[in-house]
């Protein structure tokens, strides 16, 4: 089967998918935007933000891959209804991401933040803890991400539970689900780790309200989007000592802002966007894996259902 398929992004991963395909599907044509002299003959788009009015003008695009997990950023909306939307189940995300939520669970658990505003001022303290076991992880969102992000962290001993937007039945976890069984996930959870899809339901579902249903002494990681959180809120009951910690990795803005008053907060850790990187090698392979599915006529991994809860 001859296919034409367009990729927009970084210049380096292109070429190295490019690569990729010429010696394993040599019959697929690769197009790097914006060199592309025939846009009705584009039948696959690669691509984070695909480009301008895509729907006109690519008329015969037949599949749209998601360079990442994640599919929000796509307007989900106005993607046309007889394209098929497939998001990036790589394994370098999925193990990214759980390391990444791994050390930030055991950062707060251990109080890092703590002792290294304790170096800066020169101060011998030590801290008491609590075991693993008796620390309580709220899962928010229980996609690909979020299942392995909380088996990582039972591997390490912690106690883990999950809360998402329809029912999920997993093993060894207790599992909430909806707004009504919200506020009962918060108030058993020490730590929550936010890896919602961004939806007008989740938009914000980090506020005041919310967050003040956590323990006092809780804290928030998110590696979700930007928008779940209500900044001035979180700020507030940081400062109000409701919360002890801050890990967040995802901003409404990005790059964060030089004097945004997140950077220089002793209970906040920034990192820029980082927790799961598309890695260039396993996305290549998944992605070739997908087309070849395509051309055989198999269904592909990670087709969105767009009407699917989170």
């Amino acid at each position: 089967m001859a296919l034409n398929i367009l990729y927009r992004g970084p210049a380096e991963r292109g070429q190295h998918w490019q690569t990729l395909f010429a010696q394993h599907l040599p019959q697929v044509k690769w197009h790097n935007w914006p060199e592309i002299e025939d846009k009705s003959a584009i039948d696959m788009l690669v691509c984070w933000i695909p480009p301008r009015d895509y729907q006109q003008d690519y008329p015969n695009l037949k599949v749209l891959f998601s360079v990442g997990a994640g599919v929000d950023q796509l307007n989900i909306a106005t993607v046309p209804k007889e394209l098929q939307v497939v998001r990036m189940l790589d394994p370098g995300i999925q193990q990214g991401m759980t390391e990444f939520v791994q050390m930030s669970v055991l950062n707060i658990h251990r109080d890092t933040l703590a002792y290294v505003n304790m170096n800066q001022r020169g101060q011998w303290q030590q801290l008491p803890g609590v075991s693993t076991a008796k620390r309580q992880i709220g899962i928010m969102g229980l996609g690909n991400l979020g299942q392995a992000a909380a088996l990582g962290l039972q591997n390490l001993g912690f106690s883990v539970h999950g809360w998402s937007k329809s029912p999920k039945v997993l093993p060894d976890m207790q599992c909430f689900h909806g707004n009504d069984q919200l506020k009962v996930f918060l108030q058993q959870s020490d730590i929550v780790v936010c890896l919602l899809p961004l939806t007008d339901e989740t938009r914000g579902i980090l506020n005041q309200h919310t967050l003040a249903c956590l323990p006092k002494g809780a804290s928030v990681i998110n590696v979700g989007r930007g928008e779940h959180i209500v900044e001035h809120d979180l700020l507030n009951l940081l400062n109000q000592q409701h919360l002890r910690y801050a890990v967040l990795d995802v901003f409404a803005k990005e790059p964060l802002q030089a004097d945004h008053p997140f950077w220089q907060h002793p209970q906040i850790w920034v990192t820029p966007h980082i927790a799961a990187i598309t890695q260039n090698d396993s996305a290549g392979q998944a992605l070739l894996a997908n087309v070849q599915r395509y051309i055989n006529k198999d269904t592909m991994v990670g087709v969105v259902d767009l009407n699917a809860g989170y």
